[in-house]
């Protein structure tokens, strides 16, 4: 087993385990008085009607989610497992944005990767299960390393009220160059800056000879 399978088993393990806990405390619901759970959201949403104040992207901190309830991030990790292979993403339907956007880093931040994108899912609507944009880390030699984030992405034209879209129950933000409102979700490696930081200093750096966003593309 690859140290990336290895991670992507223990990063499913307690997730699956709080969704199988959670038939057992229904069970439990007949002999001993409990709080009543709160209930996830629905798995996909579209445009945000909540007057729910979102937690800051600021505060949420490491893995598996931090302040974000951890039920809403299952859809997330199911919906995109099998994209582990870039293959599968490929065949369908997201496609690879390094001839265009090139490869993103920052600097002082860390690594992000190249984007695989899905040009039909670019709307209003948002599914944890289904980002716009597949983000994979690139190898020494350029070659694909592994699926580290999710994207999700809502153009601006797109997105018709006041405040920003909602996921996870966290605002968007406006991409600093592109017409995009943007989430990050490092749900496949670490992010030591929090999961829905932009950069992720645990992914490496853009390798040579690929180009890199904002300086050698678009």
């Amino acid at each position: 087993m690859t140290s990336r399978t290895r991670f992507v088993a223990v990063a499913l393990v307690p997730i699956l385990a709080l969704v199988a806990c959670g038939g057992d405390e229904a069970a439990d619901s007949t002999t001993q008085e409990t709080e009543p759970a709160p209930t996830a959201g629905p798995a996909t949403t579209t445009e945000s009607t909540s007057t729910t104040e979102p937690l800051s992207t600021d505060t949420v901190e490491m893995v598996h989610g931090g302040g974000v309830d951890t039920d809403l991030l299952v859809p997330a990790y199911l919906g995109a497992a099998p994209f582990q292979d870039v293959s599968v993403a490929e065949a369908a339907g997201w496609v690879n944005t390094a001839e265009t956007l090139g490869c993103f880093q920052d600097a002082e931040r860390g690594g992000m990767g190249v984007h695989w994108l899905n040009e039909s899912l670019l709307d209003a609507e948002l599914d944890p299960a289904v980002p716009e944009a597949l983000v994979y880390e690139l190898d020494v030699d350029g070659e694909v390393a592994g699926l580290v984030g999710h994207e999700y992405l809502v153009p601006f034209e797109a997105w018709t009220h006041d405040e920003p879209p909602t996921l996870f129950g966290l605002d968007f933000h406006e991409h600093p160059v592109l017409p995009f409102w943007i989430l990050h979700a490092y749900l496949w490696k670490d992010n030591p800056n929090g999961m829905f930081t932009d950069f992720n200093p645990a992914v490496r750096m853009c390798p040579e000879g690929v180009g890199v966003f904002g300086v050698d593309l678009p």
